[in-house]
């Protein structure tokens, strides 16, 4: 698979996902994602984002200014 934004080559790795809301920050470690090694970007698969969802759904209901959260620790 290329990279849609370089065209560089996309390999299987981890990332960490940040969500920037307006009176919190999500931090999910260790997300699976398809990276480029040419330009960095990350891509998800389907069932990642909806996990990553419930995953982000989850931490907002906390109402801490900054959530950490381990992709592993919160998916079965």
């Amino acid at each position: 698979m290329n990279c849609f934004m370089c065209k560089g080559h996309v390999k299987p790795g981890a990332v960490n996902h940040i969500v920037d809301l307006e009176d919190s920050i999500i931090i999910v470690k260790n997300v699976p994602a398809n990276v480029c090694k040419q330009c960095g970007e990350a891509f998800f698969d389907h069932d990642i984002v909806k996990k990553l969802e419930a995953i982000v759904e989850q931490a907002k209901q906390s109402k801490a200014e900054i959530t950490v959260i381990n992709y592993y620790d919160n998916v079965a």
